[in-house]
């Protein structure tokens, strides 16, 4: 698992290394109100767009928690995520993770 924040260019490296991986999306500073499950191959968190410009990613708003299974990633959601049941908010509906 891994966290990125304020890391956009580590993080898309990360995304095309790891296409079968998942990502946690999570608002910065924030614990448990936003934590949204996606592929790593979801276009909602790799393009760039109008809302989502270079640094879009991990540097403002937003930042990145990665890792190869959705486990890995409950298990953050339980400790640092702040949601003592491993849950998630959302499960990105263009992405189906």
């Amino acid at each position: 698992m891994e966290v990125f924040e304020d890391r956009d260019g580590p993080y898309l490296t990360w995304l095309r290394e790891h296409p079968d991986g998942f990502v946690l999306n999570r608002r910065r500073g924030k614990s448990d109100s936003y934590l949204v499950l996606h592929r790593a191959g979801c276009r909602e968190i790799q393009d760039y767009n109008s809302m989502a410009r270079p640094g879009g990613f991990t540097a403002r708003g937003y930042i990145k928690v990665c890792a190869g299974t959705v486990a890995e990633l409950r298990q953050y959601a339980r400790g640092k995520g702040g949601r003592p049941d491993g849950s998630f908010s959302a499960k990105c509906r263009a992405c189906s993770p």
